[in-house]
């Protein structure tokens, strides 16, 4: 199809000659923006959508290296040889400053690389921004190579956070838009499976170290060159997503992308999945026009603005309930708190987030999003509130001291999948021609409270005159039970909705916490056109 450009202000709106009358219709006469493939149970799913799920699972898997590096900068601040290189001579752990330091630059890269990436990802394209991506990681593996003083480490961690950041916003929108509708969830929580997977190899490579070879902090880091260099063959092997190709007007290169993904599917339709996505397109297109949602800023003008808040909210949340101390910062807490084997605490943690993520992925998609994050966040709340008052009596105690791990390891297991489910929303909420620059923004909005707890988490528990130690969580539990009651009252439930009947909901300013309950016209108009037919 020919494709036709406008610009309004300096946003580029493609259009495609696909006019209503050339799109899939109801007898009511409307577009039809959900499929026939849609409709196929989850289980079912699974097992005929094969070849789209290993393109889906292998770039997820890309998250491993994201998880080991991010778990292994904050890990090593506790090995002997790191703090022999990069602290004050005579002491025995890193100061706070410094710690706070390379954490809240690790979240500075991550806000700009979200925010600067998001231009490739919509103008260039999704593979080519994981691309860029992986460029930026192969710099930061270099730079940790070779750092041998703290404001090395401090650019390393800078390197770090931008790669981390651009994954986090990249990689979700890449599945959601490669996986069919049934699955998103599952895929999308794939890439946090692997990120925490790749944790779980740092801090046992940490934990190995520490017994074998305690001064040795250099091998870690080369251990990373191992995972990188496959990493870059899996980025130059995938295909570009089909709805950002449709966006475009590149409906051939569309098409050639469902052959392979889907391609020999019986019953599956590759022309309707293409004319429900030009249908989504067209349709988003014209109401934009019509409400005057336009240019670089549209993200926050009309109901954008509420999908940005929701897109980013359950992120934010996690920031709130107190990641900070239980995540980030967890070799330096527990250390802090007299526990003799803070890395070994580090690697029961991340196995927690691995069953974690295992039921919320497998779970996602027949429970639904709503559910599995707002009741999770609050048991959060909970167990930090129980941290808090664990601080008011002697937690180096042995009793106390494993009741502390047992909160944390509650703690984390509730926050992992809640967290995880929070790259959904920042993938699904957004419209399709907003979507790479709503979930970067809305995950940078995230990142910005990230930066602020990064400087402030390692004071509050160990600078100063307060130095609050465990009763920090006091201050998590407040700021989190804030946080979790406007998350009740906000995020919907979107779970097996295609785009267009997002779309729909949003417009005709549906309850949000009735969306599962709410009957759209698109779904209506799809049953009038597909009627008993089925797959």
């Amino acid at each position: 199809m020919d494709q036709q450009q406008g610009k309004h202000g300096v946003e580029l709106v493609e259009r495609t000659n696909t006019t209503e009358d050339q799109m899939p219709t109801s007898k009511g006469g409307g577009p039809v923006m959900r499929s026939k493939a849609d409709e196929i149970s989850i289980w079912r799913s699974v097992l005929l959508f094969k070849r789209a799920g290993c393109i889906a699972m292998a770039a997820a898997f890309c998250a491993a290296l994201d998880g080991y590096q991010i778990n292994l900068n904050g890990g090593i601040i506790a090995n002997k040889g790191f703090i022999k290189q990069f602290a004050t001579p005579g002491t025995t752990v890193i100061l706070g400053k410094y710690v706070s330091a390379w954490g809240g630059i690790q979240s500075t890269g991550q806000f700009i690389g979200q925010v600067l990436l998001q231009y490739a990802t919509e103008s260039w394209g999704r593979k080519p921004a994981l691309l860029i991506i992986w460029v930026i990681l192969v710099a930061s593996i270099f730079t940790e190579s070779f750092a041998s003083h703290w404001d090395h480490w401090l650019v390393a961690k800078l390197l770090s956070g931008m790669g981390v950041g651009m994954l986090q916003s990249t990689m979700p929108v890449y599945l959601s838009e490669i996986a069919p509708t049934q699955l998103r969830g599952f895929f999308i929580n794939a890439y946090s499976f692997w990120f925490i997977v790749g944790q779980l190899f740092a801090s046992v490579a940490l934990y190995c170290l520490k017994a074998t070879d305690p001064l040795n902090y250099k091998t870690p880091i080369y251990t990373q060159w191992a995972m990188v260099i496959p990493i870059g063959i899996i980025f130059a092997l995938i295909p570009e997503t089909p709805w950002w190709l449709a966006s475009k007007g590149k409906l051939d290169e569309a098409r050639k992308v469902l052959q392979i993904c889907n391609g020999g599917i019986e019953g599956y339709d590759i022309q309707e999945q293409i004319e429900v996505m030009t249908a989504t397109v067209e349709m988003e297109r014209q109401l934009a026009e019509e409400n005057k949602e336009l240019g670089q800023w549209a993200i926050f003008q009309g109901r954008n603005l509420l999908r940005f808040v929701i897109a980013g909210w359950p992120k934010i949340v996690q920031q709130f309930v107190g990641l900070s101390v239980f995540n980030t910062y967890a070799v330096y807490f527990f250390q802090y708190a007299g526990n003799k084997n803070p890395f070994l605490v580090t690697v029961i943690l991340s196995c927690v987030q691995l069953i974690s993520m295992l039921v919320t992925a497998t779970c996602t998609d027949s429970f639904g999003r709503r559910p599995l994050t707002v009741y999770p966040y609050a048991v959060t709340v909970a167990s930090v509130l129980c941290l808090g008052i664990i601080g008011c009596f002697d937690y180096t105690s042995k009793s106390l001291g494993s009741l502390l791990i047992f909160f944390a390891c509650l703690a984390t297991f509730s926050t992992t999948g809640a967290s995880a489910i929070g790259y959904a929303y920042a993938a699904e909420v957004p419209t399709q021609r907003l979507r790479a620059r709503t979930a970067a923004w809305s995950l940078a909005a995230s990142n910005l409270i990230a930066i602020m707890f990064s400087f402030c988490t390692p004071l509050m528990i160990n600078q100063g005159r307060a130095k609050w130690g465990v009763k920090t969580g006091f201050f998590f539990a407040g700021t989190g039970f804030v946080s979790v009651a406007i998350a009740w009252f906000i995020l919907p439930e979107v779970t097996r909705r295609t785009p267009g009947e997002i779309d729909e909901l949003f417009e005709k300013r549906v309850t949000l916490r009735k969306f599962d309950k709410y009957v759209t016209e698109v779904q209506m108009r799809a049953d009038e056109v597909h009627g008993d037919e089925k797959m």
